[in-house]
């Protein structure tokens, strides 16, 4: 028997069929949505690369009647849903309009719209054959043609899908069925670029033409990453059900399960251990299924494409980052307080965050619900729980990092979050170096220096706490292979902000404590710095580094407000203190103001300037 190959980048069920590649049999979604769905229109979301446009063409090459292309029944022989003859009754029996906005990404609505009415143009043109039934009178074939040639107005491309669903019934006399693949596509590019009130009204006009008020549909299936909430381009639709990754409805239909996986490995004789592969590419939970006792429970499934990628490369890695589309991540952790930052940072870290989290995304609200990140980090696939509780109308989820994978993959979206900042890549990473040389004094300099840069970027309205935790974590994601960091952990009499322990115990450790002034409270910088400073000792935060057996240990004090900054450290070797210096903008400031004042003269003697020393 010819041995199969894995295809990579092939999304084309009947591509994968005729070409013998190996394929995952999902054909069974099919009779799930036949026999136990009965939705009018059915939107499923899942991040990327989780086979949706492939189920997708599986679904088209199941149902079209088309009067010039040939039956693909015979895509169908062998597998699961072949074995139901009531199904298989329905196979090339319908008319089907099939829309992808897969790629449908541009700087401009202009530019977005052309290539919109290009793609309703392309189907259009798949159903050219119309134009020649006697069925449509004149004026619906000028109609048909003024699509085709983009002579009609945007009104009428609002109403093209509807009117072609409508000249197909004509034609077939059968209702036709609506595919439409990567329906959000559109929607976070028009709010990437600020074009998404044009974007959301045409799409609400798009779809509510199309799948509310058709008298000609069948049925319609919808995928995309993200569920938009109802109240955009959905409003008024009561006859749309939305199965996401907390329902039990088409769970098993989209990804890789354990079994699976199993087999893919046995096939291609792969030589990597299962367990290796379910630490980095398993942990997506899907479904609603709860046992407080069996984690294990849960229905796990694995991204497709990093299973396809490490089967053609037959080697571990991050293969998913690299297929894009994280500005909406990115943007929400920017503006994400404090308390986010730092629970995003636990999970980095190997712990747990419990947060609420809707499956209902309203752009407009992004930034000021402070759910949201949590919920484009779970339905874009960076995050899943560990458990759930689902009450009317919420969801309070614990949440993890589902893989090794995944861990790395956010850790780069970080850096990558990082570089597109208002600042000096080569000072942050210079800053980076200042805590793995152990040069204390050189990382506090340019800590500084970066985070004045960068104040803008990272909609701090806080005093300065927000910049301070993003650059906490851009320490934590940047440092991950050579050090071990760790935040508000209990050690010695307290709890310590940040410590960083280097896995090479020659290597200097450090912890950190800041103090965060607010605008009514008093005293210097300098003063809070101290403090901060004095309660890593008086507490001895420096345990967990002892029992780690560092030996260099510097311990430094933070204080801030907004753009001020004071800090001191000492670093010590057993009983020595063999390091030590402080700093305080507010000093500098003073310092720099009376070296430019000239002092008080007596008669015709010159003026004489004092130098302030300012010891560091």
């Amino acid at each position: 028997m010819e041995q199969k190959i894995m295809s990579l980048g092939v999304h084309d069920f009947k591509e994968i069929i005729e070409k013998n590649y190996y394929y995952v049999d999902k054909t069974m979604f099919i009779y799930e949505l036949l026999k136990l769905s009965g939705d009018k229109v059915t939107i499923i979301p899942r991040p990327r690369r989780f086979g949706k446009t492939l189920n997708m063409t599986m679904l088209k090459y199941f149902f079209e009647k088309h009067p010039v292309q040939p039956n693909h029944r015979y895509l169908f022989d062998g597998l699961a849903v072949s074995k139901y003859p009531e199904i298989m009754n329905l196979q090339g029996k319908f008319p089907v309009i099939f829309i992808t906005f897969k790629g449908i990404k541009d700087s401009t609505w202009s530019g977005c719209y052309k290539k919109i009415i290009g793609i309703i143009i392309d189907e259009y043109k798949n159903h050219k054959y119309v134009l020649e039934h006697e069925a449509l009178d004149e004026f619906e074939k000028n109609c048909f043609t003024s699509i085709i040639s983009q002579k009609a107005d945007q009104n009428d491309y609002e109403k093209a899908l509807k009117m072609l669903a409508e000249l197909l019934f004509k034609v077939h006399k059968q209702k036709p069925i609506i595919l439409i693949d990567e329906y959000d596509a559109p929607m976070q590019a028009g709010f990437e670029f600020d074009y998404y009130e044009e974007i959301k009204n045409f799409m609400y006009s798009f779809f509510c033409a199309g799948l509310k008020d058709n008298n000609y549909l069948e049925f319609s299936v919808i995928t995309g990453i993200l569920r938009v909430a109802k109240e955009s381009i959905f409003s008024g639709m009561n006859n749309v059900a939305t199965y996401s990754m907390l329902t039990d409805r088409f769970a098993d239909k989209f990804g890789f399960l354990e079994d699976e996986v199993e087999q893919i490995f046995s096939y291609f004789n792969v030589p990597i251990k299962l367990e290796t592969v379910r630490e980095w590419y398993n942990g997506y939970r899907v479904g609603s299924i709860q046992h407080e006792d069996d984690d294990e429970s849960f229905l796990r499934v694995y991204n497709p494409w990093s299973i396809i990628e490490c089967i053609s490369k037959k080697k571990l890695g991050t293969h998913w980052i690299n297929t894009g589309g994280h500005f909406l991540i990115q943007e929400t952790m920017r503006h994400a307080s404090a308390q986010d930052k730092e629970d995003l940072m636990n999970i980095l870290e190997g712990k747990t965050a419990t947060k609420r989290i809707d499956d209902a995304i309203v752009f407009r609200d992004v930034y000021s619900d402070s759910s949201s990140m949590w919920s484009f980090l779970v339905f874009t696939g960076y995050l899943t729980w560990k458990t759930r509780l689902d009450m009317v109308g919420e969801t309070t989820a614990e949440l993890i990092a589902p893989n090794v994978e995944v861990k790395s993959s956010l850790r780069k979206m970080i850096i990558a979050w990082f570089n597109n900042a208002k600042m000096n890549r080569a000072k942050f990473d210079e800053m980076v170096d200042g805590i793995d040389d152990g040069a204390p004094k050189r990382f506090l300099m340019l800590f500084h220096d970066n985070v004045l840069a960068s104040m803008s970027f990272f909609d701090i309205g806080d005093d300065g706490e927000n910049v301070y935790q993003a650059f906490t974590l851009g320490i934590l994601v940047s440092l991950a292979d050579t050090h071990e960091i760790t935040t508000n952990r209990e050690s010695g009499y307290g709890r310590y902000d940040l410590c960083i322990i280097p896995k090479d115990p020659n290597k200097v450790g450090m912890i950190i404590e800041f103090k965060r002034r607010k605008l009514m409270e008093k005293g210097a910088l300098s003063t809070w710095a101290k403090a901060a400073f004095d309660q890593i000792k008086i507490n001895r935060y420096d345990v967990v580094m002892q029992t780690r057996g560092i030996k260099r240990i510097c311990k430094i004090g933070i204080a801030f407000q907004g753009k001020q900054m004071a800090w001191k450290f000492e670093v010590q070797e057993g009983e020595r203190v063999i390091e030590k210096g402080s700093y305080s903008a507010e000093r500098a400031a003073k310092a720099a103001s009376k070296k430019k004042k000239p002092s008080r003269t007596m008669g015709t003697k010159k003026a004489v300037t004092k130098k302030t020393i300012i010891k560091k």
